[in-house]
Parts: C-alpha cells; sequence; structure tokens
C-alpha cells in the first residue's frame, strides 16, 4: 500500500464554518491523490497518542470480486429532497428555472433548505432541500416515532434489498485490509450495542446511501459531516464507474485533499471530517454505496437507547386513560 501524509491543516471548526453546506470547488483542494491499480493510505498531519499515524482515508482497490453490487446501484434512479444536510445552499436562480419566486413562492428555512407557500397562503412544514440522486437503504430510527425499522425503499424493493447486502461482506474486507484495528473497533462496538437483525448481514453495517453523480442531474455533493456515524470508526463507500468523466472527487477541504477513485474500489474514510463531492463532467457516470454503522441504533449496554414509542406513538402503543376507563 502506498502511503501519503498530507501537510494541511485548516482546523476542524475553521473548515465547518467555511464550507459546510457549501458546494466544492477546485478552491477547496491543493492535491489530487489519484489511485488506479495500487491500495493506497491517506494520513493526518498528526500522530496518535501512540505515536502512530492518524488515517483520514485508504482507497481499496479491486475490491468486489464480482458485478452483483454495482449492477444493483446501477438500477436505482431514486431522488430526494429530503437530504438538506449535503445536496448544498438552495440558490434563487435555480429556484426561479423551477419556476418558484422567493418570499412568493417559498422562503428559505435554512441556507439548504426551503418551505413552499400550500393553497391556503400559509407555510408548509415540511422543508425541502435540492434534488439529489440518493437513497438511504437498510435501517433507521425514527426520528419522531422513536422505533428502529427497515426504510421504506427496503420495502418497496425486497428483491434489491437482498442483492444488496452482499455489499456488507466485500467492505468488511476491504475494511480489514485497509486497518484492522480501527475495523476490530468498530466490529466490537456493533456486536456489543447494536442487535444483530439490525446489521446487514450480521456485519458491522446498519445503513447504505446509494447515490450516483452525472451530468444531467446530481453533479456533485455539497460540503457536511455525516450524522450517526460512530466518533472512533470509520465509513466506507464503494466507487463504480461507467464511461468517461472527469470530477466527482471526494474531498476533504480541511486538509486540501482531494480523492480520485478507480472503478471497483472502497474507499474507507473518517467522515466526521467535512466532506463533498466535486462537479462531475463528460459523459460517464459515478455510481457509490456509502456503508456504515449508525449508532443511533443501539439498543443494549451504556451506548444503547429504548426502542419505546415517543410523543403521539408512544400514545398509540401503551393506550389512553379514556381507553382504559
Amino acid at each position: 500500500m502506498k502511503y501519503i501524509t498530507v501537510t494541511k491543516d485548516l482546523g476542524k471548526k475553521e473548515t465547518f464554518n467555511q464550507w459546510n453546506g457549501k458546494f466544492l470547488d477546485e478552491t477547496s483542494y491543493d492535491q489530487v491523490v489519484k489511485v488506479t491499480d495500487e491500495d493506497a493510505g491517506i494520513m493526518k498531519p498528526v500522530l496518535s497518542l501512540d505515536g502512530s499515524d492518524v488515517p483520514l482515508a485508504y482507497v481499496i482497490t479491486n475490491a468486489y470480486g464480482d458485478d452483483s453490487v454495482r449492477n444493483t446501484l446501477m438500477s436505482i434512479e431514486d431522488t430526494t429532497v429530503m437530504r438538506a444536510n449535503c445536496s448544498g445552499p438552495i440558490l434563487e436562480e435555480d429556484m426561479l428555472a423551477k419556476g418558484l419566486v422567493k418570499d412568493v413562492d417559498y422562503r428559505l428555512r435554512t441556507p439548504n433548505s426551503y418551505q413552499l407557500k400550500t393553497g391556503t397562503g400559509k407555510w408548509g412544514m415540511i422543508a425541502y432541500s435540492n434534488e439529489i440522486h440518493s437513497v438511504m437503504i437498510g435501517y433507521k430510527r425514527g426520528r419522531f416515532t422513536g422505533g428502529i425499522d427497515s426504510s421504506g425503499w427496503v420495502k418497496d424493493n425486497p428483491k434489491k434489498w437482498e442483492e444488496l447486502q452482499v455489499i456488507s461482506e466485500w467492505n468488511e474486507k476491504a475494511f480489514i485490509k485497509a486497518n484492522k484495528d480501527v475495523y476490530d473497533k468498530q466490529k466490537a462496538f456493533c456486536e456489543t450495542y447494536i442487535e444483530p437483525e439490525y446489521r446487514i448481514g450480521g456485519g458491522i453495517f446498519t445503513t447504505l446511501s446509494a447515490n450516483r453523480y452525472h451530468v444531467g442531474q446530481s453533479i456533485k455533493m455539497g460540503a457536511h459531516v455525516d450524522s450517526g456515524d460512530l466518533n472512533a470508526g470509520m465509513t466506507t463507500m464503494s466507487c463504480f464507474r461507467e464511461g468517461e468523466y472527469d470530477g466527482a472527487y471526494l474531498v476533504f477541504p480541511r486538509y486540501g485533499i482531494a480523492i480520485d477513485a478507480p472503478d471497483n474500489s472502497v474507499i474507507i474514510a473518517d467522515s466526521n471530517e467535512v466532506h463533498g463531492v466535486t462537479p462531475i463532467t463528460g459523459t460517464g457516470e459515478r455510481f457509490t454505496c456509502v456503508a456504515y454503522c449508525d449508532n443511533r441504533l443501539a439498543t443494549k449496554g451504556v451506548a444503547g437507547k429504548s426502542e419505546r414509542k415517543i410523543g403521539r406513538f408512544a400514545k398509540k402503543e401503551s393506550g389512553s386513560l379514556e381507553d382504559f376507563i
């Protein structure tokens, strides 16, 4: 494996303030690490307490032994308008192109989300983001219910869900090859605090995020920090390339590093650092699938949280005083 140690460090807080929620461009990186046939490890410009290197990312090449994951990812065309954390800022010119006028048809809720005016003349409660080709797959804890369940996509696409679960096996192999110590820590957390039925294939991942990039619609992803990831863990991301394209770099602006990963590779990275994807150009497409452990799914031990329903859902589950009487 080829190792690279970065020399730049903009600072965690400074990077967040400068880039979080924004689209990344050429000013967000100084160096492109283009990986071809040799595995690569990219280290932060600091050492751990025991004097060892601190990894930012690894790229494991030729990671998949067959095309099953690639073929399933290529068949997913779902989009979402519910990922404000990574879909970039709401630009007035883009909204005008949709026939929506600011403060008439919509209003900003945050720089990255907006609310539409309803037929009654009031502002709707739902906040929308820019549309991107992305879908959450696997298990999640309901924001308003408190319970854990499989995602709507899983229920609507049982065959594709079954096909995608093999991603856990391939990505775990890549993770072990990249850094077994970090892998072992993540595995220990999952086995200790998360029930097997919430872990894909009984492994160390609970949730997937399938994404695609092409010039027709989703050409980039705004800078963000992933929510729910383990503080001491790393996230894996498969990368498949179809056709010819440039760009679509995975960028960590804090360290001025852009990663150009090859086809059929797995990136293992610290997703607690601000990161995003630069615009893609050309006629090709880039298909990725993030496989990660969502710590919010822990139900056992000191890290666990009960699955007891909350709010009005708790009332439905337990009944009311009126029902009892």
